[in-house]
Order: structure tokens, then C-alpha cells, then sequence
């Protein structure tokens, strides 16, 4: 039997955060039957690493939030060997030389 693969800290962005810890409650009903939801709550995260560039596990997006929690690296959408990250290049474009405008 394979063992099971263990959990471990893993940085999340601001908003895939706010996804998965809302609480809501149906407040009312409109005129075509839809049910109008209200937010009660939000967990507040704990932030363990503040100010250092990570990439969110979910979603693939840059973030500086600080924000880790424990997943299994095959349940994230986005890990360390992911092909992003490795096809990713930056281009600055062309080099900046004298401008005859005097600008």
C-alpha cells in the first residue's frame, strides 16, 4: 500500500484565500426568485512570511501577502515544478540610449 502524501505549507494569494474562508447567509429573495446571499464573516490569515515574492499554489499569481496554508502538493494547480515557472522569461525591452530631444 503507497504511503500517503503528507501535507505541507504552501503560499496563497489574497483572493484564493478570501474564496475558500467566506461565510455567507441568504438575506432575501428578488422579484425573480433569486436568493440575494449576505456575508457574516471572513477568516482572518495568518501571515507567516510578509514581504517576501511567492507564487499563489492555486492560482498561479504573484503575491507578497505572506499567506500559507498546509495542502498537498498534488491537490495545487500550481507547485515549484510547474511549466510557468519554467518557461517564464522577461523581456525589458530595448536598452534606453542618449534621445536627441534632450529628453
Amino acid at each position: 500500500m503507497p504511503a500517503e502524501q503528507a501535507r505541507r505549507l504552501m503560499p496563497i494569494c489574497e483572493a484564493c484565500f478570501i474564496e475558500d474562508h467566506t461565510r455567507w447567509e441568504p438575506e432575501s429573495m428578488d422579484e425573480t426568485g433569486n436568493v440575494m446571499m449576505k456575508l457574516i464573516g471572513i477568516d482572518v490569515p495568518k501571515k507567516i512570511n510578509i514581504d517576501s515574492v511567492e507564487t499563489c499554489c492555486m492560482c498561479g499569481v504573484i503575491t507578497i501577502a505572506g499567506i500559507f496554508e498546509m495542502f498537498k502538493p498534488s491537490e495545487v494547480y500550481f507547485s515549484e515544478n510547474s511549466e510557468i515557472d519554467n518557461n517564464f522569461e522577461m523581456s525589458l525591452g530595448e536598452p534606453l540610449g542618449d534621445n536627441d530631444e534632450g529628453f
